[in-house]
């Protein structure tokens, strides 16, 4: 498995040239990598889950992402973010928790306080507070993560919009039904779409939705 910066293979042009023009590759401590002996004993307990499979995944994750960094201009980051992926170890999981995980990200600002990666490959979210979600899935995978972010960067130099008249997700919807679906870039919790001179984001209970023109 090559690196995402040496092989970019299966992104979109928009995000291989965003990758190329914004992003570095730093080293990887693996040291806190538990052992493939501990995550298999760790692993086995959790109900449904192929050890092999999420075993697989995260050394996949580590190879393909590990070390890649960049300055990020998503809504819930907006600072630089490193990927480590590092399989959770014995002590991070609780007595409810239903799926393998691994940290994904570091970095600095408070929310989301975590982002993680779960054996399936799913890209989550951790909030805290009274009126956060604990864990929100929001991409289907670290490529929809990197694509989205492409378009964040696509639209930091074009002009807001406001659409203060029809606020909510289903009103840009509403507003985004005669516009091209970028699918690459959608997850569960972020969906885009375009039109010459024209993009379009909504973030189902994240953020704001907005529109941004040349």
């Amino acid at each position: 498995m090559r690196h995402v910066l040496d092989d970019p293979s299966g992104l979109s042009p928009r995000a291989i040239r965003f990758l190329s023009h914004a992003a570095e590759r730093t080293s990887v401590d693996m040291s806190s990598w538990p052992t493939a002996g501990e995550l298999r004993s760790l692993l086995s307990w959790l109900p449904d889950v192929d050890v092999q499979e999420a075993l697989t995944l995260f050394r996949r994750a580590t190879d393909r992402y590990g070390g890649l960094r960049y300055r990020s201009l998503a809504w819930s980051f907006e600072e630089s973010v490193t990927f480590v992926p590092v399989p959770w170890a014995a002590d991070e999981y609780g007595t409810e928790e239903q799926d393998a995980m691994a940290d994904l990200i570091e970095h600095d600002v408070a929310h989301p306080y975590a982002v993680w990666l779960r054996g399936d490959g799913t890209v989550v979210y951790c909030f805290t507070g009274p009126h956060s979600a604990p864990i929100v899935p929001v991409f289907p995978g670290i490529d929809a993560m990197l694509e989205a972010e492409a378009l964040y960067q696509d639209c930091a130099t074009w002009i807001p919009v406001s659409i203060d008249d029809a606020p909510g997700l289903a009103a840009v919807e509403a507003h985004a039904a005669h516009l091209t679906p970028i699918p690459e870039a959608c997850g569960y919790t972020e969906r885009w779409w375009e039109q010459d001179g024209l993009t379009s984001e909504g973030s189902g209970g994240l953020a704001e939705p907005g529109w941004c023109g040349r």
